[in-house]
């Protein structure tokens, strides 16, 4: 069976569309991962990744594995059973961080905020006065939802009380503003098929030296082969170490994604994300759509907006105009829509993307003034050079 190559226009919340460069990099022949030329692309890998999580002192890991993993490595390895935390849950993937941390014994208190809205850092400073919390779990960017928290604000408020900051940056490095160092973060995580702009396969996670004396001085085992940070460090410390097979190309187009990133800046790559979604903002508001993120809390990667008829949307954007959009998750499946911008998105995308938007609804029977989105759009595109 003969199947057909796809050359749609990924806009969906990961995995995104890669460069040449990435592509090219998955299609070099197979690399030993225990050869001397793996070795020095892994360790050039890590500082890599240090840029990309803006730190000089934090202790980077990449492993195998999707951003799944990364969320479990960092629950097993950080928590030991009994312990207390808080999860902010404003979204799907906060909800999922709370599972695992339950599923590894940890005892957890969520703080639940409205769809939409963003986690409160006065709630949040509130509830960590009532108890004693190892933790503070809280995601970047949710791509459940599309709201963005503000790090830097419950960072200040977990370390005022003792506890240590988690990061859920899945949907946030590459794209939106995160300074590890200076944000005062212990642990964030990311993975590399977003905005970093690499396929699936590797978690990318940071410890500050805080974290790591944290894991350290544990007083149980972690239960855990694969999912111990203790046992990766030493990896990461000396790459020629054995604990798992890497997957190698996976590794090596990840490294060429940051390699990219470096070479773009990482505050001008923040910029441009920034920029192109004001104008993919202002394009769905110009057709008559709601946002599903409140103001002050819409993300530069993934943005949402509510509508009843996503399932049909979805189908003519992708059959007609060869662009895919993802619908919500679960019990939002039919209540939203999701468009990912992140990664190698040009201006050029976002103008595809809203251009066939209003074709769409305008074909579905809205009455829209032709070019409205495109023309509300333009203002902010047009400030990206």
């Amino acid at each position: 069976m003969e199947l057909a190559l796809v050359d749609d226009l990924l806009m969906i919340p990961g995995p995104t569309t890669l460069s040449s460069r990435v592509r090219e990099a998955l299609a070099q022949p197979q690399w030993s991962h225990s050869s001397p030329e793996f070795h020095d692309a892994f360790v050039d890998l890590l500082e890599l990744t240090k840029y990309a999580f803006v730190t000089r002192d934090g202790f980077p890991y990449v492993i195998t594995g999707s951003g799944t993993v990364a969320m479990e490595a960092t629950a097993a390895s950080l928590i030991e059973p009994g312990e207390k935390v808080l999860v902010l849950d404003t979204g799907h993937f906060g909800q999922r961080f709370a599972l695992i941390l339950e599923l590894h014994g940890a005892k957890v208190d969520t703080l639940k905020f409205d769809l939409g809205k963003a986690a409160d850092p006065g709630l949040v400073d509130s509830q960590l006065s009532k108890d004693n919390y190892k933790a503070v779990f809280v995601t970047h960017v949710d791509t459940g939802n599309t709201v963005k928290n503000a790090i830097g604000t419950i960072t200040e408020a977990a370390h005022n009380h003792g506890s240590l900051a988690v990061v859920d940056s899945v949907c946030g490095i590459g794209g939106e503003e995160l300074r590890f160092d200076d944000m005062g973060i212990d642990v964030a995580f990311t993975a590399s098929q977003k905005a970093i702009g690499s396929p699936p396969g590797a978690g990318l996670i940071v410890l500050s030296k805080r974290a790591l004396e944290s894991m350290e001085g544990r007083k149980s085992p972690i239960r855990s082969y694969y999912f111990s940070l203790l046992r990766w460090k030493k990896v990461m410390e000396d790459p020629r170490v054995y604990l798992a097979t890497p997957a190698v190309q996976i590794m090596l187009a990840l490294r060429t994604a940051l390699q990219e990133v470096k070479e773009e800046g990482i505050e001008k790559r923040w910029n441009r994300h920034n920029n192109q979604a004001a104008g993919l903002r202002a394009g769905i508001e110009a057709l008559g759509l709601r946002l599903v993120a409140e103001e002050g809390a819409r993300a530069s990667t993934v943005t949402g907006f509510f509508t009843s008829e996503s399932k049909e949307i979805q189908s003519i954007m992708r059959n007609r105009h060869g662009i895919q959009l993802a619908r919500g998750l679960y019990e939002h499946a039919d209540a939203m829509m999701r468009i990912g911008h992140f990664a190698n998105l040009s201006p050029t995308g976002v103008a595809s993307l809203l251009t066939a938007l209003e074709m769409t609804l305008r074909k579905m029977g809205r009455d829209i003034r032709a070019g409205s989105a495109l023309q509300a759009a333009t203002p902010q595109l047009e400030i990206i050079s």
